[in-house]
């Protein structure tokens, strides 16, 4: 097969997709076997490049294909291939011209380069934590699963929400609601009543709220996981409103259905370990006069978009702040 791509990079190319690259025909296509070829394109750095007179061209061959696929996305699939094809002789075309006029000599360039480096070392070791930690006993998915019971609980609630007004009296009159609901009546003839007198639009909002896991709920409202079926909740407020739940059904899941969910959380945790212990081997002296104060707590650091979590941050010293660097 063979397909024609228009002249938008200012070269006219060809690209010769053999049979390797429609889908399941990858395995007919031998190592040492042409897979694309671009044509009006003088390669360098590894590939194969045939110049003439006329004209020379770029081959890729079927085990530098895999080799790349495999190192963007071990499990991409065959389908993808084509697409990632067209991705790469576009990256072939614009670099060969950056490269004819030398930007990969700037110094601009070259720290973008070093940067992009610990981006893919990092990249490459969580792939290699990831394959190190994900290795997990049924015996610790058991054990996982005792030590922490009130993960696996769900329940079956309705839920009244009365949007707050910041008019006077509005927890009273939330209360008010909450009480009735204690004593059986029905939560959706309560809900639309809390909207009409609000004045909002008809269509209060369903009371039934399906499944819920008690791990899901913010901590405040985990409480409503301790109710009885048939048992109404003490009035929950938040910053946006008033929340009366009831509680239909609960149940703990079984074993066998959490653990493909408990090897994904154990894998997590552990990656997550992994990381935070080698980020606190160091500590980190930021000069305050370059980046401004720091945060104070981890809080506020969240809340600015900084991780503040495994290295410790702390103020540079005047003396740190003209020292000489230390050689690697």
């Amino acid at each position: 097969m063979r397909l024609l791509i228009p002249k938008r990079f200012g070269l006219p190319i060809t690209i010769g997709l053999l049979a390797a690259l429609t889908q399941g025909q990858a395995a007919k296509t031998k190592p040492d076997e042409a897979v694309l070829i671009v044509h009006n394109l003088c390669a360098g750095g590894g590939q194969s490049a045939k110049a003439s007179v006329k004209t020379c061209e770029t081959v890729i061959k079927k085990k530098d294909f895999d080799n790349l696929t495999a190192a963007l996305d071990p499990n991409m699939p065959e389908a993808d291939r084509l697409v990632l094809a067209t991705q790469y002789v576009k990256l072939l075309v614009l670099g060969h011209e950056a490269e004819r006029r030398k930007l990969d000599q700037q110094a601009a360039f070259q720290q973008l380069e070093k940067f992009t480096r610990l981006q893919l070392l990092q990249r490459q070791l969580v792939r290699a934590l990831e394959a190190e930690t994900s290795s997990i006993s049924a015996e610790e998915i058991a054990q996982y699963y005792r030590e922490h019971p009130l993960n696996f609980e769900e329940g079956s609630f309705r839920r009244i929400y009365i949007p707050r007004q910041s008019k006077a009296g509005e927890t009273e009159a939330a209360q008010a609601i909450q009480q009735r609901a204690t004593k059986g009546e029905d939560f959706e003839t309560l809900q639309r009543e809390v909207w009409t007198a609000q004045g909002r639009p008809a269509g209060a909002p369903p009371t039934s709220i399906g499944i819920l896991r008690r791990s899901s709920l913010p901590g405040p409202v985990q409480s409503v996981f301790d109710l009885k079926p048939g048992a109404v909740s003490s009035l929950i407020a938040d910053a946006d409103g008033y929340n009366i739940y009831k509680m239909e059904s609960k149940r703990v899941i079984p074993l066998e259905s959490a653990s493909s969910e408990i090897r994904t959380a154990m894998a997590s945790e552990r990656l997550q370990e992994r990381i935070s212990r080698l980020r606190s081997a160091v500590m980190i002296s930021v000069n305050e006069d370059y980046f401004g104060a720091l945060p104070s707590t981890e809080e506020l650091a969240k809340h600015h978009g900084l991780d503040h979590s495994g290295s410790h941050m702390m103020p540079m010293t005047d003396a740190e702040k003209t020292a000489s660097p230390r050689k690697k």
